[in-house]
C-alpha cells in the first residue's frame, strides 16, 4: 500500500520543484516516510494519514514541505488555481482495455440491488464504468471524489457503474464503513476479463451512442478532472 501512494506524493513534490535546466541531470526524488510525516491544515490541526491523502489524491490541495521532508502543510487550492493545475497537468495514463471512438462488447449483470444491467441497452445515457476491488489503495483514496461526480451529476441520464472484483459479501461489508454510491456489480472479474483489465483503478466514459470517450488506468492528481470534463462533454453532444 505504502509503495502505491508514494507514487502519488512523488508527484506532488515534482509539481512544486519547477522546471529543470535541459542540461542538469534528474532532481533525485525524496524518499518520505509517510508514517512519521507531521501534515497539518491551514488551521494548524495535525492530519492522520487517512485523512490527508485522499485530500492529496483529489488535487484540489496543494502540499508545501519542509526541506528535510518530515512536515507539510496542506491547503485547499482556489477554483481557479485548481482549474490551472488540471490543465496544465499530463492526461492520465490510458488503459489498453478500452479504446477512444469505439464500441466496447456488451455485458450484462446484476448490480448488489438486484437490477439488472447490459450494457448495451444502455445507449442514450452516458455510462460511467469504474473497475475495483477493496484492498486496492488508490481505487480507496479516490471514492470520495467518485461519491462527489455521482451527486453532481444525480437526476442526469448518466449512469454510474462500479465493477468490483471482490464477492458481494465483501463489497457489502466494505460500504458499511466506506460508502460508494455507483451501482455496484459484485464478482465482476469476468467481466474485467472480457476486456482485458488488468490495472486497478480503470476508468471508462461511454457516451450516449455506446463509444467510449475518455479511458484511463490508475489514479492521477487529474484523473477526478477528466472524468467530469469528459462526462459534461458527453451528455452536451447530441
Amino acid at each position: 500500500m505504502i509503495k502505491c501512494i508514494r507514487l502519488i506524493i512523488c508527484a506532488s513534490v515534482i509539481s512544486l520543484s519547477g522546471l529543470m535546466a535541459q542540461e542538469a541531470p534528474p532532481a533525485k526524488q525524496p524518499v518520505i516516510d509517510l508514517e512519521k510525516l507531521e501534515v497539518r491544515d491551514s488551521a494548524g490541526r495535525l492530519l492522520k494519514m487517512d485523512e490527508w491523502l485522499p485530500m492529496n489524491a483529489s488535487g484540489k490541495y496543494n502540499l508545501s514541505f519542509n526541506p528535510e521532508y518530515t512536515r507539510a502543510s496542506i491547503t485547499k487550492l482556489s477554483a481557479e488555481a485548481y482549474l490551472e493545475k488540471m490543465k496544465s497537468a499530463p492526461k492520465p495514463g490510458e488503459s489498453k482495455s478500452f479504446v477512444d471512438g469505439t464500441t466496447p462488447a456488451s455485458f450484462s449483470a446484476t448490480t448488489l440491488r438486484g437490477k439488472s444491467v447490459r450494457l448495451d441497452k444502455l445507449k442514450g445515457k452516458v455510462v460511467v464504468l469504474n473497475f475495483w476491488f477493496v484492498s486496492c489503495p488508490p481505487c480507496r483514496l479516490e471514492i470520495p471524489e467518485l461519491n462527489e461526480l455521482t451527486k453532481e451529476f444525480a437526476g442526469k441520464e448518466v449512469v454510474f457503474l462500479g465493477i468490483a472484483l471482490d464477492g458481494q459479501s465483501a463489497v457489502e461489508q466494505f460500504m458499511l464503513n466506506t460508502p460508494f454510491d455507483y451501482q455496484q456489480i459484485a464478482s465482476g472479474q469476468p467481466i474485467a476479463s472480457q476486456y482485458g483489465v488488468k490495472g486497478y483503478p480503470t476508468h471508462a466514459v461511454i457516451d450516449k451512442s455506446g463509444k467510449v470517450l475518455f479511458q484511463t488506468m490508475g489514479l492521477a492528481q487529474n484523473t477526478l478532472y477528466w472524468l467530469h470534463q469528459s462526462i459534461q462533454q458527453a451528455l452536451a453532444e447530441q
